[in-house]
């Protein structure tokens, strides 16, 4: 949807703003117009964020379900870029749509009535995808929020909105006394070689299908995946059983958030580990080689997110292995 006439009068005559104009990214000098949005917003919240300005582009291009051309909107005034919002319309394995929003405000423009104006107008914009949807499928407006974002999340209630469901960052604060784990009879530890990425993305998609809000995937995020910013297979810990990936650690290094934050961190992301074997404790023997690595690197700690209500007892794991949360995330669902 493109942004119209209309929709930037609305904007202007319901806040009381002059000179408000509401429209579509244009091109790439928008990035740097945002990033600098985002970049005021986060920190005037005490939130972490340290993404270059190509980092930032990258991961809107590479978002799945999500075309900047048409699912990101800039708000202006007098030529400044003040606010900013992206959609998207995410379809989920267990047949749900998910109508995901995310807007930003420098803070100098909070209090007057932007952030909810914005809330709306991505309603609109999403409502408009779902009228193509099939009318029986559950639909849900979501958006993330971090708990020390109270002014947002009193916001969100106000809309309607509802916390749906609990993460937590969780951190490891040394990399000292890491535990020892043999692999089961018959599993073993490859070097990722790229004729296999293929494969280790379908195994971990396969075993995250259970999990809650996961994202119904396409060939294009395959691709996209590869393309994500701090990309690093030497750092990967697959687990193999034959010639069938089982279990995986895509692990990563922000080199740009550590030199930002003056710490060695690297981050445990994407566990998966495929139903059949999870309880062999190949996941927990991955973690802890991952750990080691990064030790090797230089790192100092190691962080990681997880669903708090994870069917699969991951939070007891990675507290096992000596994470402790840090911050807690908390997703917000609206239904239609």
């Amino acid at each position: 949807m493109i942004a119209t006439l209309e929709t930037t009068t609305t904007f202007a005559s319901e806040l009381g703003i002059v000179g408000l104009t509401l429209r579509n990214w244009r091109d790439e000098s928008d990035y740097a117009k945002m990033l600098r949005v985002l970049y005021a917003d986060r920190h005037s919240q005490g939130m972490e964020e340290s993404a270059t300005l190509e980092q930032f582009r990258a991961q809107l291009e590479t978002m799945p379900s999500m075309n900047v051309a048409t699912d990101a909107f800039l708000l202006e005034r007098a030529g400044e870029v003040i606010a900013y919002k992206t959609v998207r319309r995410v379809p989920e394995v267990d047949g749900v749509i998910r109508y995901a929003h995310h807007g930003f405000v420098l803070p100098e423009w909070k209090g007057r009535g932007i952030g909810r104006a914005m809330i709306r107008h991505s309603e609109n914009v999403l409502r408009e995808m779902a009228s193509q949807d099939p009318a029986d499928a559950p639909k849900f407006f979501q958006t993330f929020v971090q708990s020390v974002q109270t002014a947002l999340i009193h916001l969100l209630e106000q809309e309607d909105y509802a916390p749906t469901r609990y993460f937590y960052e969780m951190l490891r604060p040394n990399l000292e006394n890491i535990p020892e784990y043999e692999l089961p009879r018959g599993i073993e530890i490859r070097p990722a070689r790229p004729e296999q990425y293929h494969a280790i993305w379908d195994s971990m998609l396969e075993a995250f299908k259970e999990h809650w809000g996961e994202e119904d995937h396409t060939e294009q995020d395959y691709q996209n995946w590869l393309k994500r910013p701090h990309f690093d297979p030497t750092l990967w810990h697959i687990a193999w059983d034959g010639d069938r990936v089982v279990s995986m650690v895509i692990n990563q290094i922000d080199a740009t958030d550590n030199a930002q934050y003056n710490r060695q961190r690297g981050f445990t992301e994407e566990i998966a580990t495929l139903k059949e074997y999870r309880g062999r404790g190949i996941a927990q023997a991955l973690i802890a080689r991952g750990l080691k690595q990064f030790a090797e690197r230089g790192m100092t700690e190691a962080a990681l997110g997880v669903d708090a209500d994870n069917a699969t007892g991951a939070l007891r794991l990675y507290e096992k292995l000596g994470y402790q949360p840090i911050k807690t995330f908390i997703a917000y669902r609206k239904e239609f």
